[in-house]
């Protein structure tokens, strides 16, 4: 089982295991990308998560949800041109619930790996981003 880090700019590591049997292609598409980093922002409709647009990452469709998103869940949502949806990634760390501007307010994601630990730190880091602003994320593999 591959797992990835994640260190924020403003303090805090965490590892996340791929959900490489649930959804092997996102996971294989993050993995051939590693390391990336990319600013993350606080989601403004979805709930506790945070947010980037990736501008030169995307992946197909597949294990997709909107709801009964679990905290520690990392996941992608694939760009829909025809209703302006792009590319995003989001790392819930409370209550998420994937939805947006769409007619049926529901933009389905595919959730591609879990942070099983120390989910109260990553809430506290989550939280800062909402209050602070902005911070870079760096994601590599777990043993870089």
């Amino acid at each position: 089982m591959s797992s990835i880090k994640m260190a924020f700019s403003g303090g805090g590591v965490f590892f996340a295991r791929l959900l490489e049997t649930e959804a092997p292609k996102t996971c294989a598409a993050i993995k051939s990308w590693l390391p990336f980093e990319y600013q993350f922002y606080h989601s403004i409709v979805s709930g506790q998560a945070l947010v980037c647009l990736p501008p030169d990452l995307t992946v197909e469709r597949e294990n997709q949800r909107v709801a009964g998103i679990p905290a520690g869940a990392l996941s992608f949502l694939v760009a829909d041109e025809p209703v302006l949806v792009p590319d995003e990634i989001y790392i819930a760390y409370g209550i998420f619930i994937s939805r947006g501007l769409t007619v049926d307010m529901k933009q389905p994601v595919n959730v591609f790996a879990q942070i099983d630990d120390d989910l109260d730190a990553l809430a506290t880091c989550c939280r800062r981003v909402l209050m602070e602003g902005a911070e870079i994320i760096k994601f590599s593999l777990a043993d870089d």
